[in-house]
């Protein structure tokens, strides 16, 4: 009897990624971070239902094990001790010197690293022994038992420590960080061809058993028409997000799958959509450095017509980066602005900031016009072309930029391709909107353009309460701290909430894939984070 041949999952990916390692790569909204979890793994990573798990560690940091302490000064000591087995993919053991390595370059501030928001806390990692390693925190932080891929990146000593010490500057070009990496994750890359396609193979020794699947090829699809055309013809069983086809591309294939028997589409909630409009010295009018004028900008945003006309029944206008249907919600209600939509209203702000309908209709002010560019990416065209006619409709006159997928990559790039307002995303929860909006994140030439604050959003309060709500241990504490940063952004505006964002994302031929149901403390949740138990049917 023959063979099966090998078991071959083909994905697709909204853009060749730059590397691996997404707190370097510029941002961009792509499916990068889903490959990450495929060739790597991290000290913990974080369930679909939102639970913590130790996947480098033995076991997650625990007070009651005596692992995690606070001492009386507020610090906080934690013994790491990592799980038996476990190899990078040359074959050599991770060990406690690793994370010690890791530790130093993720938080050094001559690597571009946009995630340094909790590695920045640990003022100093002991080696114990090959398997214990012991960090000494500055502060206490309510997650240090659970360091996931935006807040720790394991790297290997043995492969890249003489190069960090000989150049800091030009460590990220190793070329380790994209055709030539090795991680403890599931599958090793075997091929990457620039603008085309990876492969990565099962890796045999992987620390969790063998992936069920032989190989996984990654296709590099920028158009999302050519994704659903390659769903149709059964050449791919799926498309990692985010950056993949959109619910309206993907809502009739859903139909087609179920009643063939063939997958299906899930649909998921996991990011909240927003505009932010930029607030530093490059805003286009300057008046964007002003709340009323931000407040005038959401009341004239029809987002219920908005979020009807794109998502259908699942629409939904979001106020804060809390969903109603989270557990917390009933907490945090009362601290959250609702804007309505009011042009009446944002006319008369606007009136009061000196901006006056023109013979044309444009608004105008000293002699200029209101003009204002709309940047987004093109999955975001849709939203874009909505909020530009609302607007139109009080007099701006607002132009639509596509942000292109090279640009996105580009850090110093995107950073000064926005001057008006750019549609954007961010995973939901507390503790990602700290890190997303806090000054320090703000990009500059400093720490070469990776922070994640392109808003320039500079609001000492947020940056103090962020603090803390980082630090509180205590779940109310955290609550209280909560609402004080949803009444800044009721406030400040440093972005205007929009819609929750439908995620959709085909499985087609595939065992093992998990729905997102719940939320992370930061970031966003991998669906590949099981990957080495997905199998062909």
């Amino acid at each position: 009897q023959a063979q099966r041949g090998p078991k071959i999952l083909v994905a697709g990916n909204g853009e060749d990624p730059k590397n691996m390692w997404d707190g370097i790569n510029g941002g961009g909204g792509s499916g990068a971070r889903e490959i990450g979890h495929i060739v790597n793994q991290y000290l913990a990573n974080i369930l679909p239902d939102g639970s913590a798990v130790p996947r480098l560690l033995a076991e997650l940091p625990s007070q009651d094990k005596g692992t995690w302490k606070v001492t009386p000064d507020g610090k906080m000591e934690v013994t790491y001790k990592v799980r038996p087995g476990v190899t990078w993919h040359d074959g050599v053991p991770f060990t406690a010197e690793d994370i010690a390595f890791s530790w130093e370059v993720d938080r050094d501030p001559a690597i571009p690293n946009g995630n340094q928001s909790a590695v920045r806390l640990i003022s100093g990692v002991t080696v114990v022994d090959p398997m214990t390693a012991v960090a000494t925190w500055s502060t206490t932080y309510a997650f240090a038992d659970r360091l996931e891929h935006r807040e720790f990146y394991p790297l290997p000593k043995h492969l890249l420590e003489k190069a960090y010490r000989d150049s800091k500057d030009t460590l990220i070009a190793q070329p380790f960080f994209n055709r030539e990496f090795i991680g403890v994750g599931p599958f090793k890359l075997t091929t990457w061809e620039p603008g085309a396609f990876m492969e990565m193979a099962a890796y045999d020794n992987y620390f969790l058993g063998r992936p069920k699947l032989d190989r996984i090829r990654i296709n590099f699809i920028t158009d999302m028409n050519v994704g659903v055309a390659n769903f149709r013809a059964g050449s791919l069983n799926t498309f990692f997000t985010p950056g993949s086809p959109d619910w309206d591309k993907l809502e009739s294939l859903k139909g087609e799958l179920v009643a063939s028997g063939k997958g299906d589409v899930i649909l998921e909630r996991v990011r909240w959509e927003f505009v932010e409009p930029q607030k530093g010295p490059s805003a286009q009018p300057a008046d964007l450095r002003d709340p009323r004028l931000r407040q005038a900008l959401i009341l004239a945003l029809n987002r219920q017509a908005l979020t009807e006309s794109l998502q259908g029944q699942f629409g939904g206008v979001a106020h804060s980066w809390e969903h109603p249907t989270f557990p917390i919600y009933a907490q945090l209600k009362d601290a959250i602005t609702e804007y309505p939509y009011d042009p009446t209203r944002a006319k008369a702000l606007l009136a009061d900031l000196g901006w006056t309908p023109g013979s044309d209709g444009i608004l105008q002010k000293g002699g200029s016009p209101f003009q204002m560019r709309i940047s987004a990416e093109e999955v975001r065209l849709k939203q874009s072309s909505v909020a530009q006619q609302d607007w139109k409709a009080i007099g701006i006159d607002a132009q639509i930029t596509i942000l292109s997928a090279e640009l996105l990559r580009d850090a110093e790039a995107r950073v000064k391709a926005v001057t008006g307002v750019a549609f954007q995303a961010n995973p939901m929860g507390a503790l990602s909107a700290t890190r997303r909006f806090e000054s320090v994140q703000t990009p500059a030439a400093a720490n070469k353009f990776a922070g994640t604050n392109r808003g320039e959003f500079n609001n000492p309060e947020w940056d103090d309460v962020g603090a803390r709500i980082r630090s509180a241990l205590d779940d109310g504490t955290r609550v209280d701290l909560e609402k004080a940063m949803l009444r800044i952004l009721g406030n400040e505006l440093p972005v205007l909430p929009v819609q929750y964002e439908l995620q959709a994302v085909a499985v087609i031929g595939f065992t093992g894939f998990i729905p997102v149901s719940g939320t992370p403390h930061t970031g966003n949740i991998m669906h590949t984070t099981n990957i080495h138990e997905w199998d062909l049917t």
